[in-house]
């Protein structure tokens, strides 16, 4: 049992270190959004201490009619790229997603079986960059 930890301890060690000399390290990493008018999304938030190429966020949906009808939710980067797409259970309230690190980019939020978008959110993602 020791072994495993060591070896998982180690693993730890090499990615960070790895991260690090590669410029991708960002710490302490955080989403900003406006939500306020969004008929889909509640709140976003990180809880991470670091993240590499992308930070993972957890999306709250809302109680509406519109987040109630998301099956999708894409993440554009900045440049108009498709960075990823998530799948929406019915009746998800909370929907992990991965955000591109120190950039904008755009959720949209989509019903599949009717090709219609629900919501777009503009949101920026922020860290401390560690070289």
């Amino acid at each position: 049992m020791a072994e495993h930890s060591h070896r998982s301890v180690l693993l730890a060690t090499l990615l960070v270190v790895s991260l690090t000399f590669s410029g991708c390290l960002t710490l302490s990493p955080s989403v900003t959004a406006e939500t306020n008018t969004s008929s889909v999304f509640e709140t976003l938030s990180t809880d991470t201490p670091w993240a590499g190429q992308h930070v993972r966020v957890n999306a709250t949906l809302k109680s509406t009619p519109e987040a109630s009808n998301v099956t999708t939710i894409s993440v554009i980067k900045e440049n108009g790229q498709s960075y990823t797409t998530v799948s929406v259970a019915s009746g998800e309230t909370t929907v992990v997603l991965w955000v591109p690190t120190d950039q904008n980019a755009t959720l949209v939020a989509s019903n599949s079986a009717n090709s219609a978008t629900l919501d777009t959110l503009n949101v920026t993602t922020n860290g401390t960059q560690a070289f």
